[in-house]
């Protein structure tokens, strides 16, 4: 399920630390996130990655990304690579197409679920709180580790997100703020149950 759509956030050279790396062009964001035939692939990371339990060979994290933000994308796969994590990262544009990934790996008993999800709410089609609870109700996926990441601080929101068992993280206004989301990852996927 998840070899053929994904691109791997890679340990490649860093581009400058400022808000030019969320300005890349739209054409290159197409590539980067575009259709799933389409898409580009970096080379994995050699750097030391998060294992799934001390003693065991390094782990590759698959990761589902929900969010239509392409800029905001890029970022989340740059705060990933500088934090050295080898992940396999799964994008979807809507909350449609995340239910019907999520639909899919239910019907197919030898997909996997994805590691953690990282989940914007405001999302076109479906929003966020509808891909959680349909996440919940998998009858393979459910105890998915979730982040959501959103710009919005709405007590309401938060509540939700918690009712569902998500950790929380609002998009930043700046570039190095935002690059703290690699730690938080990491920090969820170390605490995530090993299948």
């Amino acid at each position: 399920m998840f070899s053929s759509d994904c691109i791997t956030a890679a340990n490649t050279a860093a581009p400058a630390s400022d808000w030019l790396f969320a300005s890349a062009s739209s054409s290159a964001m197409a590539v980067e996130f575009g259709s799933s035939q389409n898409q580009a692939k970096a080379q994995p990371s050699s750097s030391p990655s998060l294992d799934r339990k001390e003693g065991s060979e390094s782990q590759t994290w698959n990761l589902l990304l929900a969010e239509d933000n392409l800029p905001d994308a890029l970022l989340v796969r740059e705060a990933i690579r500088l934090e050295n994590l080898s992940v396999n990262i799964h994008p979807v544009l809507d909350g449609e197409e995340a239910i019907a990934y999520l639909t899919r790996i239910d019907a197919d008993e030898n997909a996997g679920c994805p590691d953690i999800i990282v989940l914007d709410l405001n999302l076109p089609r479906n929003d966020g709180f509808d891909v959680l609870r349909h996440l919940r109700a998998s009858a393979r996926c459910a105890n998915t580790p979730v982040l959501v990441v959103t710009s919005s601080d709405a007590p309401n929101d938060r509540r939700q997100a918690a009712e569902l068992g998500a950790a929380y993280f609002r998009k930043p206004p700046s570039y190095p703020e935002f690059l703290k989301l690699g730690a938080e990852i990491r920090r969820i996927l170390a605490d995530a149950p090993i299948d």
